[in-house]
């Protein structure tokens, strides 16, 4: 009788170590198995909403499965965080982070609800927002040498418009890197900035390639160089301000998480799929439109360049004099 209770327990030991591994390689192939919700913590309309709209219907395609893009804006992005790091870990709520949200409150914000190293798994970049240095018309000045100069000569500080963090630290970023004096001028809304751009009432602004490039193209102001550490793919013509101040580097960037505790076979699917996505010569084309530069990596790649970012933007908050809310 206890040779028989040894034999069958064995048997039951080995096929044990045979079942549960398929079943949970069947649970791994079955994801997803129903809907996927990615939270934007900005508001519908703008580069980062509709660039992520296209990005969730590509993906709906390659899953085979609903992916619902859910508008959370406000409090810098917080809420939208909240709701994805309140969030079970199944794969099935994204998080749709930005430059803000994923790095720049760390130093923005005096008690931050989450940590963003802590509550999140990066699954890939998606891209970055460059951002034009437009001048009114009426600025004396067809390079960035001319305008430095300019600045560095003439009776007043010259103004610069911003109704944004990312617009404050590229303005005050330049005047630190030039030494020409800048007087800044901050609006709630960046089309109010643009707006006095284009009608002469502030000097100069660091405005979206999507909003500022068809003011550029009706000649109402002038655009002289790009904001990201190279070249944009965007506007290839263009050239960078580090080309004149090097080391200089202000952009947005969009990047895709998920909870953390998210297991790494979903990670590791999403990626590949999103990767693919992004690779399409007509997606990268839609991308191009609403002033986003593609931009992918690995998930560990992601990781550190997450961790770089907000190092790097503790130092822009400190230099440009930004006291946390």
């Amino acid at each position: 009788m206890k040779l028989l209770k040894r034999m069958l327990l064995a048997v039951s030991i080995a096929v044990s170590s045979l079942v549960f591994p398929v079943s949970g390689m069947a649970q791994d192939a079955a994801y997803p198995s129903r809907a996927i919700r990615i939270v934007a913590p900005f508001g519908a309309g703008g580069g980062g909403d509709t660039s992520l709209r296209l990005l969730s219907a590509q993906l709906a395609r390659a899953v085979d499965q609903p992916v619902v893009v859910d508008n959370k804006p406000g409090a810098n992005g917080i809420i939208g965080a909240m709701e994805v790091q309140r969030s079970a870990p199944d794969g099935y709520t994204l998080f749709y982070g930005s430059t803000t949200t994923l790095a720049a409150n760390a130093s923005l914000m005096k008690q931050l609800p989450y940590n963003a190293t802590r509550d999140f798994v990066p699954i890939t970049q998606v891209g970055v927002f460059p951002f034009l240095l437009a001048v009114h018309a009426s600025v004396p000045a067809a390079s960035l040498a001319q305008l430095i100069a300019h600045a560095k000569a003439t009776a007043r500080p010259l103004t610069f418009a911003s109704a944004s963090h990312a617009g404050l630290v590229a303005g005050s970023s330049f005047a630190r890197l030039s030494g020409a004096p800048l007087q800044h001028i901050p609006y709630k809304t960046a089309a109010a900035a643009l707006t006095d751009l284009v009608g002469g009432q502030v000097d100069m602004m660091f405005v979206d390639v999507a909003a500022g490039l068809p003011m550029v193209k009706a000649g109402k102001i002038r655009s002289l160089g790009v904001t990201t550490a190279a070249r944009s793919a965007l506007l290839p013509d263009l050239p960078a301000i580090s080309e004149v101040l090097p080391g200089y580097e202000v952009v947005a960037w969009t990047a895709l998480a998920a909870p953390a505790g998210t297991r790494p076979e979903v990670v590791k699917r999403l990626h590949t799929e999103l990767v693919k996505i992004l690779a399409q010569p007509d997606i990268r084309g839609e991308f191009k439109r609403v002033g986003l530069e593609v931009r992918t990596s690995t998930p560990e790649q992601t990781t550190a360049f997450l961790a770089s970012e907000t190092e790097k933007w503790a130092q822009y908050v400190k230099a440009a004099g930004i006291q946390p809310e």
